[in-house]
């Protein structure tokens, strides 16, 4: 599996859809069970993607808790997939997390990778968060994450005899 590869058994919703990646069932119990990648801010929309996607892999959810100063205002209830939806937003919920709650009272917590994420550091942190032993922070996930390709960084090349002499103080020459 590559670096920034599903990982057999996770839950994946990609293209028009949500981009969300969440860690099989079987998976160790860590701060998040998986991440999401909004496009937006924008609650309704991205809410309603992030819902449709998971009630095709994980059923139906009856409760998202979101952090009100990450995301613009929302409505109270949503309807996704025939099912009401209660959306609360807390001022003390970690910004970086949303939390879900299906019809049993399970509860899960995805990370929120910001919408102005490179694509490349986007995939890293939902290959990451999903592995199914992750155990790290939202904060540690989202900080160890690539910003962009490696740069090469050229080796120096060993200075000549003379070019260090020259550096080292060189040839003394006499003032008049």
């Amino acid at each position: 599996m590559g670096p920034n590869q599903p990982n057999p058994g996770t839950a994946q919703a990609t293209s028009a859809g949500a981009r969300a990646a969440v860690k099989p069932e079987t998976g160790t119990r860590g701060f998040v069970d998986g991440a999401w990648w909004p496009r937006s801010a924008n609650p309704t929309t991205e809410f309603t993607a992030l819902l449709t996607a998971l009630a095709a892999t994980r059923g139906p959810m009856t409760r998202l808790a979101y952090n009100l100063a990450a995301w613009e205002p929302a409505p109270r209830k949503l309807r996704v997939e025939g099912h009401q939806v209660r959306l609360e937003g807390f001022h003390t919920l970690d910004q970086d997390t949303v939390s879900l709650t299906d019809p049993s009272g399970h509860r899960m917590v995805l990370l929120v990778i910001p919408a102005d994420t490179t694509e490349l550091r986007g995939n890293a942190v939902l290959t990451r968060a999903s592995e199914p032993d992750n155990v790290a922070t939202p904060h540690d996930l989202l900080a160890d994450a690539p910003n962009s390709v490696p740069a090469v960084i050229p080796q120096p090349t060993e200075a000549s005899p003379e070019a260090r002499w020259e550096t080292d103080g060189g040839h003394l020459f006499t003032v008049r």
